[in-house]
């Protein structure tokens, strides 16, 4: 064998580059690198999800734990009572007006709000001048705290000094005041005026961004067959905005179906319980008549319900994607 023979195979015996194995260190330090990198997304991500445990899942777990025990807040200690808590509140007929109140309240804030919303929105679509400005007065309500909300309106619905019965007087469409808060038949449709008022902007934003984002093209194409305005809202802007509206209705139901500061502070679930919903009962339950137990029963069943009909609405959203 000649001598540039063994030197070309000196370097394969060696583990040289002309080897299949010589790639062998780099690769161990990318597995082991690769393997660093999991762990310390993990690491990354602990914090945060420890955050999100306590704030979300303690609560929740705490919740369940104490709608099985006799918690009171009258009588040291607490047992377990397996579910007396959900048969007392099932058996309750005020359990079920408040129910009935609260998919009311929900139901009609919900469509009011999106109403008002796409109207709203529809509306700064057509606006060339001052959009900016009509934008930032629209969104006025949504920047109110709740309970200067409240007592604003608490105040212009009063039935001795409110604006509302002195215009409605002067205009004699009414007879005598009202006391939009504090009649039976008026609490509740006023404080699902109040809180349509209060939600309407968030509706509003939402749906003008998801307008914003349907291609121009479409509309001139249209235009140019000869469609109406409101021929291609209905035909274009509204299937867009399809699943932003799916998005949007289950958000709401959900923070209106648990709002609790509207009604109470308006109303206080007056008069007679006429506007009292599932928060405003569990309230009573839990504070006024310091049973916690029970009013950890009512919050797991409100958790259950919402779960429920976010399932079932998500559910017909997608199959409706489908289909289509």
């Amino acid at each position: 064998m000649s001598n540039r023979a063994l030197v070309a195979e000196a370097p394969a015996r060696r583990g040289g580059p002309g080897r299949a194995g010589d790639d062998g260190p780099p690769r161990l330090l990318r597995r082991v690198a690769g393997a660093l990198d999991r762990k310390l997304t993990v690491l990354f991500l602990l914090p945060g999800m420890l955050c999100l445990a306590l704030v979300i899942l303690y609560p929740l777990g705490y919740n369940v734990w104490t709608s099985f025990t006799d918690k009171n807040l009258q009588f040291p200690g607490d047992k377990l009572i397996g579910f007396g808590n959900y048969v007392s509140i099932l058996a309750d007929s005020r359990f079920w007006n408040a129910a009935l109140r609260s998919v009311s309240w929900t139901v009609a804030s919900v469509l009011g709000q999106f109403a008002i919303g796409l109207l709203a929105a529809l509306a700064l679509e057509r606006v060339t001048r001052g959009r900016t400005v009509l934008r930032v007065i629209l969104i006025v309500p949504w920047t109110f705290s709740p309970i200067v909300m409240a007592f604003v309106w608490r105040y212009m619905l009063d039935g001795l000094g409110g604006v509302l019965n002195a215009v409605l007087l002067e205009l004699h469409l009414i007879d005598k005041s009202v006391a939009f808060f504090g009649e039976a038949g008026t609490a509740l449709p006023s404080a699902t005026l109040v809180n349509i008022w209060f939600g309407y902007p968030f509706m509003m934003l939402a749906l003008v961004a998801g307008i914003q984002a349907i291609p121009r093209e479409l509309y001139e194409a249209a235009v140019v067959d000869g469609a109406s305005y409101w021929r291609t809202v209905f035909s274009i802007t509204l299937p867009a905005l399809r699943p932003i509206v799916g998005t949007l209705i289950v958000l709401r139901t959900i923070w209106v179906f648990n709002n609790f500061d509207i009604i109470y502070l308006t109303t206080g679930g007056g008069p007679r319980d006429a506007s009292t919903t599932l928060p405003v009962y569990a309230f009573n339950v839990g504070w006024n008549n310091f049973d916690v137990g029970r009013m950890a029963a009512v919050a797991v069943v409100m958790t259950i319900v919402l779960l429920a009909v976010t399932a079932v609405y998500m559910r017909l959203l997608r199959f409706e994607e489908e289909r289509t």
